[in-house]
């Protein structure tokens, strides 16, 4: 009976310790076994600001990130606009979805975005919405730069 109730409490410590991560630390064992996209309370969201200050720098190669992150969920190209360029209020679909303003979005987007390799690694969530460590790549496949945004 012994046995039975000290296994119990050495699988309640061991199980508490890995599910109720409370650092802001990155910690790359817990960054690891926590890569579930469906975690809504995802330990990764507590230690991310540390990884971007601390761990990830502009020109760290690909295969480094992977290394310390493990595969991303999600690694492809995608367009986008490049940093700082905002959406004219003109074309702002916000208000209004409205037919003809789309289509001057769409094209004003597609004449201004370009692709980009995109990593992205799930976080936590928001309300209703995945959020992501987003990371970009050059064309010599070192990081750009990092930012965690919803998917």
């Amino acid at each position: 009976m012994r046995l039975i109730i000290l296994i119990l409490g050495f699988t309640l410590t061991l199980d508490s310790c890995s599910s109720n991560y409370n650092s802001d630390t990155f910690d790359k064992d817990v960054w690891l076994s926590n890569n579930d996209i469906n975690d809504q309370y995802n330990p990764r969201s507590r230690m991310t600001k540390d990884l971007i200050k601390n761990y990830l720098r502009p020109g760290m190669q690909r295969d480094s990130i992977i290394i310390l992150l493990g595969r991303p969920y999600l690694e492809k190209i995608e367009n986008r606009l490049p940093k700082g360029l905002e959406v004219p209020d003109s074309l702002s679909i916000r208000e209004s979805l409205d037919t003809i303003r789309l289509e001057k979005f769409n094209t004003w987007y597609k004449t201004n975005s370009q692709p980009d390799t995109i990593m992205r690694y799930p976080i936590g969530w928001s309300t209703i919405d995945p959020n992501f460590l987003i990371i970009k790549l050059g064309q010599d496949s070192t990081a750009t730069d990092f930012w965690i945004e919803q998917g």
